[in-house]
C-alpha cells in the first residue's frame, strides 16, 4: 500500500483549516508563502460596541399635502400616513463616524429601536437610504432624488409599544462604503387612511427616542 507522507503544503493547509474553525470568532487566518513553504498565521480581531442614542441621530418627516416643508425636522413624533394623495414619510439615520471603525471592519450584528407613541394598525416598512439628506433641508419634493433601496430591510407592526428592528445588513454597509443615511420609514398598508406617530429625536420623553445597538469587529 502506498503511503502519502506529509508534505508542508499539506501541513500547512490543515493548520489554516484548523484556524478557522476551530478557535474563537476572535482570531482570523491568513497565508504567508515562504521559500518553497506555506505558512498559516492567526491575527487578533479587535471586537466592540457603539451603541448610539438621540445625540447623533437625525430625523424628520415629509408631507404629500405640504410638498416644501421641512417642519419635520423639529418636531416631537415623526408622522407615518398611507396614501390618498396625504401621505407622510419619515427619515432617521445614525452619525457613525465618532465610532472610529475602518472600512476594513464590520459589524456583528445592529439593532434600530423606535417607540411608536400614537398606533395603528397597518404596517411600517423600513427602508434603505443611499444618498445624502438633511432634517432642515429634506421636504417631499426632494425625496424624489434619493437612492433609496428597492427591498425592505423589515417591517413591524404600528401598534403602540417599543419595536426593535435589526439592520445589522445596514450598518454592516455603512462600515464597509464609509458612507450609508439612514432608513426611510412608510406605511405599506391599504384600506382606511392612518397615522403611526413615532418619537423623534426632539421627544420630551428621552426614553423614548430612537436608538441603535450594535457591536462590529475590526
Amino acid at each position: 500500500m502506498r503511503r502519502l507522507r506529509p508534505t508542508p503544503l499539506r501541513i500547512a493547509a490543515g493548520i489554516v483549516v484548523c484556524s478557522a474553525s476551530c478557535t474563537s470568532i476572535a482570531y482570523a487566518a491568513s497565508l504567508g508563502l515562504g521559500t518553497n513553504k506555506l505558512f498559516a498565521w492567526s491575527q487578533t480581531l479587535t471586537k466592540g460596541t457603539c451603541n448610539q442614542t438621540y445625540t447623533t441621530l437625525d430625523d424628520t418627516y415629509v408631507q404629500q399635502s405640504s410638498k416644501t416643508s421641512t417642519a419635520g425636522g423639529t418636531a416631537t413624533t415623526l408622522s407615518v400616513t398611507n396614501g390618498n394623495s396625504k401621505q407622510d414619510i419619515a427619515f432617521l439615520r445614525f452619525d457613525l463616524s465618532g465610532c472610529g471603525i475602518p472600512t476594513s471592519g464590520g459589524a456583528d450584528s445592529a439593532t434600530l429601536a423606535i417607540t411608536v407613541t400614537t398606533g395603528t394598525s397597518h404596517t411600517v416598512s423600513v427602508f434603505p437610504v443611499y444618498s445624502s439628506w438633511s432634517s432642515g433641508t429634506l421636504n417631499w419634493n426632494g425625496v424624489s432624488s434619493l437612492t433609496i433601496g428597492s427591498t425592505a430591510t423589515a417591517t413591524f407592526s404600528g401598534t403602540a409599544g417599543t419595536k426593535t428592528i435589526p439592520v445589522t445588513a445596514d450598518v454592516d454597509a455603512e462600515v464597509k462604503a464609509g458612507a450609508f443615511w439612514g432608513w426611510e420609514l412608510t406605511d405599506t398598508a391599504g384600506g382606511p387612511r392612518a397615522t403611526t406617530q413615532i418619537a423623534s429625536a426632539e421627544n420630551a420623553t428621552v426614553a423614548n427616542r430612537p436608538t441603535l445597538t450594535f457591536s462590529y469587529e475590526r
